[in-house]
Protein backbone atom coordinates (compact mmCIF):
# COMPACT_ATOMS: atom_id res chain seq x y z
CA UNK A 1 0.00 0.00 0.00
CA UNK A 2 1.39 3.39 -0.96
CA UNK A 3 1.69 6.33 1.40
CA UNK A 4 -1.34 8.09 -0.08
CA UNK A 5 -3.60 5.11 0.52
CA UNK A 6 -2.39 4.80 4.11
CA UNK A 7 -3.05 8.49 4.76
CA UNK A 8 -6.60 8.13 3.42
CA UNK A 9 -7.30 5.21 5.75
CA UNK A 10 -5.81 7.04 8.75
CA UNK A 11 -7.87 10.14 7.95
CA UNK A 12 -11.05 8.08 7.71
CA UNK A 13 -10.39 6.40 11.08
CA UNK A 14 -9.65 9.77 12.72
CA UNK A 15 -12.79 11.32 11.25
CA UNK A 16 -14.87 8.42 12.47
CA UNK A 17 -13.43 8.72 15.98
CA UNK A 18 -14.08 12.45 16.08
CA UNK A 19 -17.63 11.87 14.85
CA UNK A 20 -18.31 9.34 17.59
CA UNK A 21 -16.93 11.72 20.24
CA UNK A 22 -19.10 14.52 18.87
CA UNK A 23 -22.22 12.41 18.88
CA UNK A 24 -21.57 11.35 22.48
CA UNK A 25 -21.03 14.91 23.65
CA UNK A 26 -23.93 16.46 21.73
CA UNK A 27 -26.81 15.28 24.01
CA UNK A 28 -24.90 16.42 27.08
CA UNK A 29 -24.41 19.88 25.60
CA UNK A 30 -28.04 20.13 24.54
CA UNK A 31 -29.25 19.22 28.04
CA UNK A 32 -27.16 21.86 29.77
CA UNK A 33 -26.97 24.66 27.24
CA UNK A 34 -30.53 25.85 27.93
CA UNK A 35 -30.64 25.14 31.67
CA UNK A 36 -31.57 28.30 33.62
CA UNK A 37 -29.15 29.60 36.20
CA UNK A 38 -32.01 29.79 38.71
CA UNK A 39 -34.43 26.85 39.04
CA UNK A 40 -37.88 27.55 37.65
CA UNK A 41 -39.43 26.27 40.90
CA UNK A 42 -38.19 25.10 44.26
CA UNK A 43 -39.48 22.40 46.55
CA UNK A 44 -40.36 23.58 50.02
CA UNK A 45 -39.63 21.68 53.22
CA UNK A 46 -41.23 18.26 53.38
CA UNK A 47 -43.78 18.03 56.15
CA UNK A 48 -43.34 15.07 58.46
CA UNK A 49 -46.31 13.83 60.46
CA UNK A 50 -45.93 14.79 64.10
CA UNK A 51 -46.85 12.69 67.10
CA UNK A 52 -50.03 14.79 67.39
CA UNK A 53 -51.26 13.25 64.13
CA UNK A 54 -51.16 9.74 65.58
CA UNK A 55 -54.64 8.31 66.02
CA UNK A 56 -55.49 7.48 69.64
CA UNK A 57 -56.02 3.79 70.24
CA UNK A 58 -59.21 2.67 72.02
CA UNK A 59 -59.05 2.18 75.79
CA UNK A 60 -57.81 -0.03 77.32
CA UNK A 61 -54.95 -1.47 75.31
CA UNK A 62 -53.47 -4.88 76.26
CA UNK A 63 -50.35 -3.23 77.74
CA UNK A 64 -52.50 -1.15 80.08
CA UNK A 65 -54.48 -4.15 81.33
CA UNK A 66 -51.26 -6.13 81.78
CA UNK A 67 -49.93 -3.32 84.02
CA UNK A 68 -52.87 -3.65 86.46
CA UNK A 69 -50.79 -4.88 89.41
CA UNK A 70 -52.30 -4.20 92.85
CA UNK A 71 -48.99 -4.73 94.66
CA UNK A 72 -47.26 -2.19 92.45
CA UNK A 73 -50.30 0.07 92.77
CA UNK A 74 -49.96 0.10 96.56
CA UNK A 75 -46.39 1.38 96.14
CA UNK A 76 -47.40 4.11 93.70
CA UNK A 77 -50.36 5.06 95.92
CA UNK A 78 -47.90 6.27 98.57
CA UNK A 79 -47.77 9.48 96.54
CA UNK A 80 -51.47 9.93 97.33
CA UNK A 81 -51.48 8.98 101.03
CA UNK A 82 -50.97 12.53 102.27
CA UNK A 83 -54.48 13.38 101.01
CA UNK A 84 -56.35 10.09 100.58
CA UNK A 85 -57.04 6.91 102.52
CA UNK A 86 -58.28 3.76 100.86
CA UNK A 87 -59.12 1.35 103.69
CA UNK A 88 -62.72 0.42 104.44
CA UNK A 89 -64.25 2.82 106.94
CA UNK A 90 -61.42 5.34 106.56
CA UNK A 91 -62.21 8.99 107.22
CA UNK A 92 -61.83 11.81 104.76
CA UNK A 93 -58.64 13.84 104.77
CA UNK A 94 -57.53 16.65 102.52
CA UNK A 95 -59.13 14.52 99.84
CA UNK A 96 -62.05 12.08 100.10
CA UNK A 97 -61.61 8.49 101.25
CA UNK A 98 -61.36 6.20 98.22
CA UNK A 99 -62.83 2.91 99.44
CA UNK A 100 -65.11 1.58 96.69
CA UNK A 101 -64.46 4.53 94.39
CA UNK A 102 -64.10 2.53 91.13
CA UNK A 103 -67.38 2.41 89.25
CA UNK A 104 -69.20 4.86 91.53
CA UNK A 105 -70.48 8.34 90.58
CA UNK A 106 -67.99 11.17 90.96
CA UNK A 107 -68.16 13.49 93.96
CA UNK A 108 -70.45 11.34 96.12
CA UNK A 109 -68.38 10.10 99.05
CA UNK A 110 -70.24 11.08 102.26
CA UNK A 111 -68.97 13.98 104.30
CA UNK A 112 -66.53 15.49 101.85
CA UNK A 113 -66.85 19.01 100.41
CA UNK A 114 -66.24 18.53 96.70
CA UNK A 115 -65.75 21.24 94.11
CA UNK A 116 -68.70 22.11 91.91
CA UNK A 117 -66.69 20.83 88.98
CA UNK A 118 -66.51 17.38 90.58
CA UNK A 119 -70.13 17.12 91.66
CA UNK A 120 -71.49 18.31 88.31
CA UNK A 121 -69.62 15.93 85.99
CA UNK A 122 -72.52 13.52 85.66
CA UNK A 123 -70.29 10.51 85.06
CA UNK A 124 -68.95 7.53 86.98
CA UNK A 125 -65.40 6.67 87.88
CA UNK A 126 -64.89 4.18 85.08
CA UNK A 127 -61.44 2.80 84.38
CA UNK A 128 -61.07 5.19 81.46
CA UNK A 129 -62.22 8.24 83.42
CA UNK A 130 -59.90 7.40 86.31
CA UNK A 131 -56.99 6.93 83.92
CA UNK A 132 -57.60 10.28 82.22
CA UNK A 133 -58.10 12.08 85.55
CA UNK A 134 -55.02 10.60 87.21
CA UNK A 135 -52.87 11.48 84.21
CA UNK A 136 -53.39 15.20 84.86
CA UNK A 137 -56.35 16.11 87.12
CA UNK A 138 -56.43 19.84 86.44
CA UNK A 139 -56.37 19.33 82.66
CA UNK A 140 -59.04 16.62 82.62
CA UNK A 141 -61.44 18.37 84.99
CA UNK A 142 -61.28 22.16 84.98
CA UNK A 143 -61.99 23.61 88.40
CA UNK A 144 -61.11 20.55 90.48
CA UNK A 145 -59.65 21.19 93.93
CA UNK A 146 -57.19 18.34 93.46
CA UNK A 147 -53.75 19.93 93.12
CA UNK A 148 -51.92 16.66 92.39
CA UNK A 149 -49.71 16.98 89.29
CA UNK A 150 -50.71 13.53 88.05
CA UNK A 151 -49.15 10.19 87.12
CA UNK A 152 -47.38 10.52 83.81
CA UNK A 153 -46.72 6.81 83.23
CA UNK A 154 -49.67 4.75 82.00
CA UNK A 155 -48.41 1.67 83.85
CA UNK A 156 -48.44 3.59 87.15
CA UNK A 157 -52.02 4.71 86.57
CA UNK A 158 -53.10 1.18 85.68
CA UNK A 159 -51.45 -0.20 88.83
CA UNK A 160 -53.05 2.41 91.12
CA UNK A 161 -56.48 1.87 89.57
CA UNK A 162 -56.15 -1.87 90.15
CA UNK A 163 -55.23 -1.15 93.79
CA UNK A 164 -58.34 1.03 94.10
CA UNK A 165 -60.48 -1.58 92.33
CA UNK A 166 -59.75 -4.35 94.84
CA UNK A 167 -60.38 -2.02 97.79
CA UNK A 168 -64.12 -2.48 97.51
CA UNK A 169 -66.67 -4.81 99.08
CA UNK A 170 -67.86 -5.73 95.57
CA UNK A 171 -65.00 -4.94 93.16
CA UNK A 172 -65.72 -4.10 89.55
CA UNK A 173 -64.69 -6.75 87.03
CA UNK A 174 -61.32 -6.18 85.44
CA UNK A 175 -61.57 -4.47 82.07
CA UNK A 176 -61.08 -6.41 78.86
CA UNK A 177 -58.33 -5.19 76.57
CA UNK A 178 -59.40 -3.82 73.21
CA UNK A 179 -57.47 -5.48 70.39
CA UNK A 180 -57.47 -3.67 67.07
CA UNK A 181 -58.49 -5.87 64.16
CA UNK A 182 -56.16 -5.75 61.19
CA UNK A 183 -57.35 -6.30 57.65
CA UNK A 184 -56.24 -9.51 56.01
CA UNK A 185 -53.73 -8.85 53.21
CA UNK A 186 -55.15 -9.37 49.73
CA UNK A 187 -53.17 -12.01 47.87
CA UNK A 188 -53.55 -11.78 44.12
CA UNK A 189 -53.59 -14.97 42.09
CA UNK A 190 -50.55 -15.32 39.81
CA UNK A 191 -51.13 -14.29 36.24
CA UNK A 192 -51.55 -17.12 33.77
CA UNK A 193 -48.59 -17.80 31.56
CA UNK A 194 -48.93 -18.39 27.85
CA UNK A 195 -48.30 -22.11 28.47
CA UNK A 196 -51.28 -22.21 30.92
CA UNK A 197 -53.52 -20.57 28.36
CA UNK A 198 -52.48 -23.00 25.64
CA UNK A 199 -53.09 -26.00 27.92
CA UNK A 200 -56.61 -24.75 28.76
CA UNK A 201 -57.62 -24.53 25.09
CA UNK A 202 -59.50 -27.67 23.96
CA UNK A 203 -58.70 -28.68 20.36
CA UNK A 204 -61.65 -28.41 18.00
CA UNK A 205 -63.03 -31.73 16.67
CA UNK A 206 -61.69 -32.78 13.28
CA UNK A 207 -63.84 -31.97 10.31
CA UNK A 208 -65.15 -28.65 11.65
Amino acid sequence: MDELGFNKIAAAVLATALGVMFLRELPHQLMHSNAPEVPVYSVGPIEVASSEDVVDLPFPQPEWVAAMDAEQGAKVFKKCQSCHKVEEGATNGTGPALWGVVGNPTGTHPGFSYSTAMTSTGYNWTFEELDAFLKKPAAHLKGTKMAFIGLKKAEDRAAVIEYLRINDSTPEARPVAVVMETAEPVVEAPAETMEDVIEDVTPAPEGH
